[in-house]
Formats: C-alpha cells, sequence, structure tokens
C-alpha cells in the first residue's frame, strides 16, 4: 500500500455498486491488495462495454479512480496517467448524458485534482477547475456526503496563500461523516466513509490538535480492526512521534 488513496486530493465514491462490488473494493481498500482492485476494476471495465449502464460507468470511473490514487501514492505515473486519462473521458461522458449529475461533476473536479498532481506547472488553472466543478456539485446536492468530504480535502491540501483553511477541512469533514452515519446503508463496506476519518485525522494533526486525532484514529480502528495502512503504519508511527 501503502499509503492508499491518501493523497486525499478530491475523493468520492458511489453507492449503486452492488453489495458484492462494494465488498471487494472494500477488502482490497483495508488490506491494501491493490492488484486485486485493479481485477476487479478491469472486470467492470468489461462489464460496462457489454452494458454500457450509465450506473456502471459511474462505479467503474470510481473504481479507476481509487486505482489512480494509489498509482501517485507509490509513484507509478504512466500507470496512473493511464487511468486518469481513462477517467477523464467517462466523466465527460456522463456529463454529456446528464450535466446536472452532482456526483459526475465531483468526480470530474476530482480528476483535476489528480492533474494538477501530475503536471505542478498546471497546478492553478488545473486546481481552479476542480473548485469549480465541486462547486457546481454542491449546489446541485448539498446533502450528498462525499461533496462535503471533496470540500474538506479541498481545504486540507490547498496551500493558504489559495485559500485553504485547515479548520474549515475539519467542519467539512465532520460534516460528511454526520451525513453518513446518517443511514447505516451508506457505511456498510464503504471504503470512502474509512478515508473520510482518515482525512479529518490529517486535518486534526495539521491543527495541532492531537487528542482529537488520537481518538479518530481509534474510532477508525473500532470501526474497522483489519486495517492494515492505519493498523500497522498510520497509527504506529502517529503514536511514536506525538507520545501516546
Amino acid at each position: 500500500m501503502r499509503k492508499i488513496l491518501l493523497i486525499q486530493f478530491f475523493l468520492c465514491t458511489v453507492f449503486t455498486m452492488t453489495h458484492a462490488q462494494n465488498s471487494e473494493f472494500y477488502a482490497a481498500y483495508i488490506s491494501g491488495e491493490m492488484e486485486h482492485w485493479k481485477q476487479n476494476m478491469d472486470d467492470m471495465e468489461e462489464r460496462y462495454y457489454s452494458s454500457r449502464s450509465n450506473e456502471l460507468l459511474y462505479d467503474l470511473t470510481i473504481a479507476q479512480y481509487g486505482y489512480i490514487a494509489y498509482c501517485m501514492s507509490t509513484k507509478k505515473k504512466q500507470q496512473a496517467k493511464e487511468y486518469v486519462h481513462k477517467a477523464e473521458k467517462n466523466a465527460d461522458k456522463m456529463l454529456s448524458y446528464n450535466n446536472d449529475w452532482a456526483r459526475a461533476h465531483a468526480l470530474k473536479g476530482a480528476i483535476y485534482g489528480f492533474k494538477a498532481g501530475q503536471t505542478p506547472y498546471m497546478a492553478p488553472i488545473f486546481g481552479s477547475r476542480a473548485i469549480r466543478e465541486i462547486a457546481i456539485a454542491f449546489e446541485l446536492d448539498p446533502g450528498d456526503p462525499h461533496i462535503w468530504m471533496e470540500k474538506g480535502n479541498i481545504d486540507l491540501y490547498k496551500p493558504a496563500i489559495f485559500g485553504g483553511d485547515k479548520k474549515d477541512a475539519i467542519k467539512y469533514y465532520l460534516k460528511a461523516i454526520e451525513l453518513y452515519e446518517m443511514d447505516s446503508v451508506k457505511l456498510e463496506n464503504n471504503w470512502l466513509y474509512l478515508n473520510t476519518l482518515s482525512g479529518l485525522a490529517s486535518a486534526y494533526i495539521k491543527t495541532k490538535q492531537i487528542k482529537k486525532a488520537n481518538r479518530t484514529y481509534q474510532k477508525i480502528l473500532g470501526l474497522e480492526p483489519n486495517f492494515e495502512w492505519i493498523r500497522d503504519e498510520v497509527y504506529p508511527e502517529f503514536k511514536r512521534k506525538y507520545g501516546i
């Protein structure tokens, strides 16, 4: 893994996957078995080209998005570039079907976030496009926890000189978590719920709220004790650093 998906540029997820699909991706997420993730994702791509289902296209793009984050965090630049291209084409296709699709706008913003990371000299342009797309998504559906999560990611990772505010990031993450937890269906096999909690812990650390970060890591492991990256790497390092 092991920084799986915590390059958290602008993440979003989906609830249209079947229970089995969610289970497969969730298992890969908590174990760091990204080859398993890739196999499931590529199988899904084949099913999409057979069915041309819009819902399956969205699920596929979310899976690709997660894989891009992994590739970028592990310096697999060529694979990341390949899947950014695929995901961007898919997002454009979704918006051509329905330009009022909030999650498709959020996903397009996420892809711009990846492109900003891949081409730093273009970061101001891609970053502003990402912010614009997520603003559109929020206007279309302010009750979606994923869009709140992405607002949090923006403020966590955007430099203060460009308006980033880590305290606002905490507020947005907390709102996303509240919305997730209002519906137990949204929690089942939801790897991005765990990812949102991890983002919150990072925001607490960056704002020197160490006790709150510690409680957040404990909550993550209470919910999913087999989350290997947090259990074996992130939390032990956090405890060593802060003497907990």
